[in-house]
C-alpha cells in the first residue's frame, strides 16, 4: 500500500510538470502556428500533424514488440523523455540562431520527429508502468485527480504562455517557450525516479517483431474488446487529427487571427480545466464509457461549430478552441484507462503496440487532409470528420467495460 501511494503521487507529480511543458508547445495550437509563421501552409502543416499526432504507422508496435518481454519499463521510459528534452532544447536553441526560413523549417520538422518517435518509446513504456503500479481499483481515481491536476496547471501556464507569444517579438517568443518546455520536462522526469517498479516474471514466449505483425489478426479476433477498441480509437482520431486545422482556418477567415494564437491555447486550457471537474464526477460515478460517449457527441458537433464561427467574428471563433478542450479533457482521460482496463500485466505494452499501429487515421490522414483542405475546401472534410467521430459510437457500446 506504501509503494501504491509513493507511485500515485510521483505519477502525479510528472503529469503537473508534463503538463506545464505541454502548455507551452501545445501541439494543436503553438507547434501548427509556428509551423505557419516560419512559411509552412497547409501540405506542411498536414506533415507535421502526421508526425505529431500520427507518427509512423510502424514505430509503437516495433518498440512494443521491444519492450514486452522486459521485466523493467522504468529506464526505456527515461531514455525517450531524455530524448524529448533534448529535442526541446534543440529546437529552442535553432529558432534564434541565425539561419534562414527554409533550413529552420526543416530542422524544426526534423527535431520534431526526433520529438515524436521518442514520445511513441517513451508512451508504450509509460501506460505498461501506469498498469502495473496503481492497481485497476484506484486506476479511476488516479486518472480523475490526474487530469484535474495536470490541467489545472497547464492553465496557469498557459497565461504565462500567452504573454510570451503577445509580449516577445517571433522567433524569440516561440524559442523561450520551447526552453521552458524543456526545462519542466526535464522536472517532470524526476517523478519517475521515485516509483517501484514490480518486475514482472514471465515464462511466456513472445513472437519476434514480425510475427507479431502476421498474428495480429489472430489477436484482434480472440479479443473483441481491443479490435472494437481499435476501430474505436481510428474513428475519434478525425477529431484528434482536425484540430490543428482550426489555426488554418482561423488564419484564412480572420487576417488578425494570426495574433489571436495565445488567446486560442489558454480557452483551450480553460475549457481542459473546466471539463475535468465535470468528467472526473462522471467517471468515479459511472465509469469511462459514460465519458466517451458524451466526448464523441461534443466531438462531431465541433466541426460544424467550427465552420458557424468562422463566418462571425474572430471574439466568437474562439469558442471552438473553448470546446476543443472539453473534448480533449475527456480524451485525455478516458482512452488510455480503457486500454488498461481491457488489457493484463503481460500484454499491456503488446495491446499499446498494436492499437497505435493500427491507428491509421492519425497516421497517413494528416498527410492528405492539408492537400484535401486546399483543393476543395473546409467544409467537404468537417462534414466528413463529424459524420466519422459520431459512428464511433457502434463500436464504443461494443465494448464490454465495467460501469
Amino acid at each position: 500500500m506504501k509503494n501504491i501511494k509513493r507511485n500515485f503521487y510521483a505519477f502525479i507529480w510528472h503529469a503537473i510538470f508534463l503538463a506545464i511543458a505541454s502548455s507551452f508547445i501545445e501541439i494543436n495550437t503553438v507547434i501548427p502556428s509556428l509551423i505557419i509563421k516560419a512559411g509552412g501552409g497547409e501540405i506542411v502543416l498536414g506533415i507535421v500533424t502526421a508526425i505529431t499526432v500520427g507518427v509512423p504507422l510502424l514505430a509503437q508496435l516495433l518498440f512494443a514488440s521491444f519492450l514486452v518481454s522486459k521485466k523493467r519499463k522504468k529506464p526505456y521510459l527515461l531514455t525517450g523523455i531524455y530524448l524529448r528534452i533534448f529535442s526541446l532544447l534543440a529546437i529552442g536553441l535553432i529558432l534564434v540562431s541565425p539561419i534562414s526560413n527554409t533550413i529552420l523549417l526543416n530542422l524544426v520538422i526534423l527535431i520534431i520527429s526526433i520529438f515524436s518517435f521518442s514520445g511513441v518509446f517513451a508512451g508504450v513504456s509509460y501506460t505498461d508502468l501506469l498498469g502495473k503500479s496503481i492497481p485497476k481499483d484506484h486506476q479511476r481515481k488516479f486518472m480523475s485527480y490526474r487530469q484535474i491536476s495536470r490541467s489545472s496547471f497547464a492553465l496557469l501556464s498557459a497565461f504565462l504562455a500567452k504573454y510570451i507569444l503577445n509580449n516577445l517579438k517571433y522567433p524569440k517568443n516561440y524559442s523561450t517557450m520551447f526552453l521552458i518546455a524543456s526545462f519542466s520536462l526535464f522536472i517532470a522526469s524526476l517523478g519517475f525516479w521515485a516509483i517501484k517498479e514490480i518486475e514482472i516474471e514471465t515464462t511466456k514466449q513472445f513472437p519476434s517483431f514480425i510475427e507479431i505483425i502476421k498474428n495480429i489478426p489472430k489477436i484482434l479476433s480472440r479479443d473483441r474488446n481491443l479490435l472494437n477498441y481499435v476501430i474505436f480509437s481510428n474513428l475519434t482520431g478525425f477529431g484528434l487529427i482536425i484540430i490543428p486545422f482550426y489555426i488554418l482556418l482561423a488564419k484564412k477567415s480572420f487576417p488578425e487571427a494570426s495574433h489571436m494564437v495565445g488567446n486560442f491555447l489558454l480557452l483551450q486550457m480553460i475549457g481542459i480545466v473546466v471539463a475535468s471537474l465535470f468528467w472526473g464526477n462522471m467517471l468515479h460515478r459511472k465509469g469511462y464509457k459514460k465519458v466517451l460517449i458524451y466526448c464523441i457527441i461534443l466531438g462531431s458537433i465541433l466541426p460544424f461549430l467550427a465552420l458557424f464561427l468562422s463566418k462571425t467574428t474572430p471574439i466568437l471563433y474562439s469558442i471552438t478552441f473553448l470546446v476543443t478542450g472539453f473534448t480533449l479533457s475527456a480524451r485525455q482521460m478516458s482512452f488510455e484507462g480503457v486500454l488498461i482496463e481491457i488489457s493484463d500485466n503481460e500484454n499491456r505494452a503488446l495491446y499499446v503496440g498494436i492499437s497505435g499501429a493500427l491507428n491509421i487515421v492519425t497516421a497517413l490522414l494528416p498527410l492528405i487532409i492539408g492537400a484535401i483542405i486546399k483543393s476543395i475546401g473546409f467544409t467537404f472534410v468537417l462534414v466528413f470528420v463529424s459524420i466519422m467521430i459520431f459512428s464511433s459510437l457502434i463500436f464504443l457500446n461494443n465494448m464490454k467495460l465495467e460501469n
